[in-house]
């Protein structure tokens, strides 16, 4: 049963009015259409004046902006300049890439061509040398050739003309006889008795040709094997003389070569 007096648990009371029954008795749907209605007849609400103070005091020349503006801008010119300089470090790595090889490849051309120069340098003072060296043993040579050679040839030279000289007959008659008569002649410093040794085939034809002389001159002619045909050796008390063909040949030798006698 509905309190007529409208009274609660509270001390504060008020009397029960018929409009609070009549309310209190409306549908769900009344109740949820009351607070549109009421909406109608709210005051407008009035703008934030807070709101419209912050507006007005946003100023794009504080120094908070400004500063906040040179922020990005220096921010933005660092990147560009961090950008810039990748891009230039790059495109400069690959031109002083480029020209590093260049260069290097210029140095390694030129050092290359001055090592083979230098190379073909020694070796052709090498080969001078060598030449120089084969030139002076060359002559070295061809002296020590003239040295031992040349007295061979005048040894040779002389043999073949003793040879030649001793197959004639005639030519070593002669010889002999032209020895004899000028041992004869000189008798006055030569002390008798004087033997002669000859050939044995050289007295055969000599003895007759000079045996008056001989008598004169007190010489005495003796056959002889040893003796070569056209010399002869010569005997005194005192003195021996070799007029023998093989002395002969020896005296032009030595002469030839330099030999004194």
């Amino acid at each position: 049963m509905m309190n007529m007096y409208n009274h609660t648990n509270s001390v504060s009371w008020k009397p029960l009015h018929f409009q609070d029954l009549a309310l209190s008795e409306l549908s769900p749907l009344t109740s949820q259409q009351q607070p549109e209605e009421l909406e109608e007849f709210a005051p407008p609400l009035e703008p934030d004046s807070h709101d419209d103070k912050d507006e007005d005091s946003f100023d794009i020349n504080s120094p908070a902006i400004l500063l906040k503006l040179e922020n990005i801008k220096q921010q933005a010119r660092d990147e560009a300049y961090q950008e810039g300089f990748n891009l230039g470090k790059e495109e400069g790595f690959n031109i002083g890439k480029q020209t590093g090889y260049e260069q290097g490849f210029t140095l390694g051309h030129q050092e290359g061509l001055d090592t083979i120069e230098q190379q073909l340098t020694a070796e052709k003072l090498t080969s001078i040398n060598a030449i120089k060296n084969l030139a002076i043993s060359f002559q070295q040579s061809i002296s020590q050739i003239d040295e031992k050679i040349v007295p061979k040839l005048f040894d040779l030279a002389l043999l073949a003309a003793e040879k030649t000289v001793g197959s004639l007959s005639k030519v070593k008659q002669k010889q002999l006889l032209h020895i004899i008569k000028s041992l004869i002649e000189q008798n006055t410093i030569v002390n008798p008795p004087i033997v002669v040794r000859i050939n044995p085939t050289d007295l055969l034809w000599l003895e007759p040709q000079l045996n008056n002389e001989l008598q004169l001159q007190q010489w005495q002619f003796i056959a002889d094997t040893n003796i070569e045909l056209g010399g002869c050796k010569i005997f005194t008390q005192t003195n021996e003389i070799d007029a023998s063909v093989t002395h002969h040949w020896q005296i032009i030798s030595d002469n030839v070569h330099g030999v004194e006698h």
